[in-house]
């Protein structure tokens, strides 16, 4: 029967927790760079800004009160990933798909090289992705249950506290959670009431956490400006057409920089390199940052070329397999900084460290870099996978997909370097999509795990064609 099935599906794919155990045995207490270390300091010292978002920090406190250590954090992390890996293969099973299919999509997770090393690294990311699986095995539980979905406010609640977490564990978060709110709009749009109770989960959640949460917390609400990210970009334009540039936007930029450091420090794949200059004047553009977002509105309007040569430079690592030789695609650091919290590597298992550090050796290897660690293979996958649903009888599976989609889109706008941790979510998702080309070879399969609409499955893929309380979940093996 389908229940039994699904609980093994989600106990089996909750047993990807091993491997990645044994990472957390052998480079105890965690992979730490610079931004893991603030976060931590901020947790210690309870002195909260929101540079890094402030809720993660106070996560990160929350579970050092229980155990003040980092390893006490790596080792929730990768808890909770397994276990809404084992979400998403329960969810998976329930929409009719192969219990081996979704319990290895799952294991594949655990055992790839790339997921140990970052799911123990103390980055917002981890946190992301994990909120960035829980909305889509909602979003599945969507697919399977239509319009009767809504019909049970535990559901909707469920779903609506899924895309707050993931709005308040990075910045960006929210540009995703609003692309899928209005694809939820439109699939929906013949009867939005029964969406309430998941719009007023997901505002209620955002306000508390903004509002009164961070009060108690008394957190320092400066956070990065939009315009910063634009950065790069007006760096690209001055550097290839400068002559396109008006003396007003000339002394624009010199009040931020000087011009050499314009020129010299930019890198279309590395924006820390001109962030990060010692002479880059962030406080100006926090202060004020209208004069360069309109700047940048204007540099895409009059040299579209070279603003869409840089995003795709910037976006590459996203789509493209090889690893360029100028490129630095950054990963979880090999050693934890030197800090003031006397924070060192103390592996639990030497055994488990040797075996590990063997395989993080391997998958470093440049030649490896293509398939082990850059995402493109995967997103590929991934898209192929959605594409394949494209047709008559399966395109409400393409639900979950404007998920993945949508943070795509967002990443690909808005990262500044070449970093896997920023398409840690897109992976492991798109890992997790692939068991659902069990019904592109056969959309019949679907109706082991479909909503039944007066005896049949939903018609044309349509969603929203299914009222509450008219369908209800059916299936079995």
């Amino acid at each position: 029967m389908l229940r039994p099935r699904s609980h093994a599906a989600f106990w089996l794919a909750a047993l990807s927790f091993l491997p990645l155990f044994v990472w957390w045995l052998g480079w105890f207490p965690a992979f730490l760079s610079p931004d893991s270390l603030d976060q931590l300091t901020q947790a210690d010292t309870g002195e909260f800004t929101n540079g890094h978002p402030a809720f993660h920090t106070i996560l990160i406190w929350a579970i050092t009160r229980v155990w003040d250590s980092p390893g006490a954090v790596s080792l929730v992390q990768i808890v909770a990933l397994a276990g809404v890996l084992g979400l998403v293969a329960r969810r998976l099973v329930e929409l009719g798909t192969s219990l081996w299919a979704a319990v290895g999509a799952a294991w594949l997770v655990g055992l790839a090289p790339a997921v140990g090393p970052t799911a123990l690294s103390i980055w917002k990311d981890v946190a992301f992705t994990i909120a960035f699986l829980w909305v889509f095995a909602e979003l599945l539980a969507l697919v399977r249950q239509g319009s009767a979905f809504w019909a049970h406010p535990p559901a909707a609640i469920r779903l609506g506290a899924a895309l707050a977490l993931l709005w308040l564990t990075r910045h960006n978060g929210f540009l995703t959670v609003l692309a899928v709110v209005v694809v939820l709009v439109i699939v929906f749009r013949n009867d939005l009431a029964p969406l309430a109770p998941a719009a007023a989960a997901l505002v209620a959640a955002v306000v508390l956490v903004m509002g009164p949460l961070y009060w108690v917390f008394s957190v320092e609400r400066e956070r990065p400006a939009p315009g910063e990210v634009l950065l790069p970009l007006v760096a690209s334009s001055y550097v290839h057409e400068p002559g396109s540039f008006s003396p007003a936007d000339i002394a624009l930029l010199e009040s931020i920089a000087p011009l050499e450091v314009w020129q010299e420090r930019y890198d279309c794949d590395s924006g820390d390199r001109l962030l990060f200059d010692p002479e880059m004047n962030i406080a100006a553009i926090r202060s004020d940052p209208n004069p360069l977002l309109r700047l940048g509105l204007r540099t895409v309007a009059r040299d579209p070329d070279t603003s869409l040569g840089f995003l795709w430079c910037r976006a590459s690592y996203l789509f493209v397999p090889a690893q360029p030789a100028e490129a630095f695609l950054q990963r979880p650091p090999f050693a934890i900084p030197e800090n003031d919290l006397g924070l060192t590597r103390d592996p639990i298992s030497e055994a488990a460290y040797d075996f590990t550090r063997e395989v993080y050796r391997v998958a470093n290897d440049p030649a490896w870099l293509w398939l082990l660690w850059r995402p493109a293979v995967v997103i590929w996958a991934a898209l192929a996978t959605y594409a394949a649903l494209a047709r008559p009888g399966t395109r409400h599976v393409l639900l979950p997909g404007s998920l993945l989609g949508a943070h795509l889109i967002n990443v690909a706008a808005t990262s500044l370097n070449h970093e896997f941790r920023l398409a840690f979510p897109l992976y492991v998702a798109g890992i997790m999509s692939l068991p659902l080309l069990w019904f592109a070879a056969d959309p019949a399969r679907l109706a082991a795990g479909a909503v039944v609409v007066d005896g049949g499955t939903l018609p044309n893929g349509n969603v929203g064609s299914v009222r509450p309380g008219q369908g209800a979940p059916q299936g079995g093996e």
